[in-house]
């Protein structure tokens, strides 16, 4: 019988604990409601801001491979140095590739040397020794819920350069490779 009655009090302590269990889960629903709203909102702004940025480096490269371009055909024999024609391209083709939104400016566009052996872009030198376009692409991207803590738009830049091999052939001419995008 004592057996019976301490297996009665075991079974009422466990019942009674259950009763006071039952309405926990009710209290955390809203605060886990609200962390997994908070990290669903990060995660549209941050998607968005790696979508613009991935936008702004395609602008980028299309202007570095137009402006290497313009770059190679004025080192033809008889081609005349016109540096606003190949920032001008340049800017045709980022604006073409990113719309009204990228800023690519004059000063951003720069023409120099890259060299492949050290991996290094140096901008300036003479213009026989000139091969590469490297460009900077600006743009600001708007976000959607971040105006909440703040700040409504994140800078979003990219930058890329575009260029082509010079050697000589047998004759002594200069032969080119088609311009490539360096990084």
């Amino acid at each position: 019988m004592r057996e019976n009655a301490i297996d009665n009090s075991n079974l009422q302590r466990r019942r009674s604990a259950k009763r006071r269990r039952k309405g926990a889960i009710i209290a955390l629903i809203p605060v886990l409601v609200l962390a997994l709203a908070g990290i669903c909102v990060l995660m549209i702004d941050l998607g968005h801001i790696t979508a613009v940025k991935s936008d702004a480096q395609n602008a980028a490269d299309a202007a570095t491979l137009a402006g290497a371009l313009q770059l190679r055909m004025q080192r033809k024999p008889g081609g005349t140095w016109n540096i606003s024609e190949i920032k001008n391209r340049a800017r045709d083709f980022s604006a073409a590739n990113l719309g009204e939104t990228s800023t690519l400016k004059y000063g951003d566009i720069k023409i120099g040397r890259w060299n492949a052996n050290t991996k290094n872009f140096t901008n300036g030198g003479s213009f026989s020794s000139r091969n590469a376009v490297q460009a900077t692409v600006k743009c600001d991207c708007d976000l959607f819920f971040a105006h909440v803590f703040g700040s409504s738009i994140s800078k979003v830049e990219a930058v890329s350069i575009g260029a082509f091999d010079v050697s000589q052939n047998e004759d002594g001419d200069d032969v080119f490779s088609i311009p490539y995008v360096v990084n």
